[in-house]
């Protein structure tokens, strides 16, 4: 088994819980943009992450910018031309043919355009955590624009998500690829909480999330050396309990009274050392 470099150090084996939920959300993005429309039985296998050198290099990308990266959609193509058909009411090809050869249209990459744009806007969503937009329509908050710059495949992942249309038996699937600050993003929203760097102590100001050691010196007391070398087992030293010091490494910063609440020894009423 070859280690992937990129995959080192990170929780890839928690992936599992987006994708059982992105699996749900295009599946119903599905229904909604293609299914009810046009009484296509489009519907959701699995979602996948799979190594993007293992990609065919035909595919026709769609690039979508958005502030925190990009992603890159594509579709097989015998899965948009079944769209096209049911689109404009043409009764879809079962098999690949000489059509999949044929010149693509400009129609074709509009549609191609326009599923990529709504199936990306549903990736968003789950990706950031809010409702996906089931009807179909792409989430418009912070519009994901089409990206002009070449394909990025270094560092990338892709997600392959299995599309199946059922009335006619087409098998393929669809294709996203997440830049690097996408992938950090969802590693960090699916690690435990006490793995994400700086999220606990975020919130609070700077000086409650400055740890300091306290050390409560509770009593000093002087006898002669005489005295300390007769000491034997049982014998009785009289103390008086009075304020103690409080120290912060070795510097004293506080005095406090010494009390007793429930069977332990407490410092309170601090007062600052002058």
């Amino acid at each position: 088994m070859t280690l992937d470099p990129l995959s080192l150090g990170r929780p890839l084996h928690l992936l599992e819980r987006f994708t059982v939920l992105a699996r749900d959300d295009l599946d119903e993005a599905l229904r909604g943009s293609l299914n009810r429309r046009y009484r296509a039985q489009f519907e959701v296998d699995d979602v996948r992450v799979v190594p993007v050198d293992r990609l065919p290099e035909h595919r026709r990308w769609n690039g979508y910018a958005h502030e925190r990266g990009r992603i890159d959609f594509a579709l097989d193509r015998q899965l948009l031309l079944c769209a096209l058909d049911y689109r404009y009411g043409a009764h879809p090809v079962s098999k690949a043919g000489p059509r999949d050869e044929a010149p693509v249209t400009a129609t074709e990459e509009r549609l191609a355009a326009l599923l990529g744009r709504r199936f990306a806007g549903v990736l968003v969503d789950r990706l950031e955590g809010r409702a996906p937009s089931h009807d179909g329509s792409a989430h418009t908050g912070r519009l994901l624009g089409d990206a002009t710059t070449v394909l990025r495949r270094q560092g990338a992942w892709a997600l392959r998500v299995g599309v199946r249309e059922r009335a006619h038996g087409i098998d393929g699937g669809m294709y996203f690829l997440l830049e690097e600050a996408w992938q950090r993003h969802l590693l960090q929203q699916l690690a435990p909480t006490r793995d994400r760097p700086g999220e606990p102590s975020a919130a609070q100001p700077f000086p409650r999330r400055l740890q300091l050691a306290l050390t409560a010196r509770l009593l000093e007391k002087d006898i002669p050396l005489g005295r300390l070398l007769d000491l034997r087992v049982g014998d009785v030293i009289p103390v008086n309990m009075g304020p103690s010091d409080v120290l912060i490494d070795d510097s004293r910063v506080f005095t406090a009274q010494v009390v007793e609440y429930r069977g332990k020894l407490c410092i309170t009423a601090f007062e600052d050392v002058e």
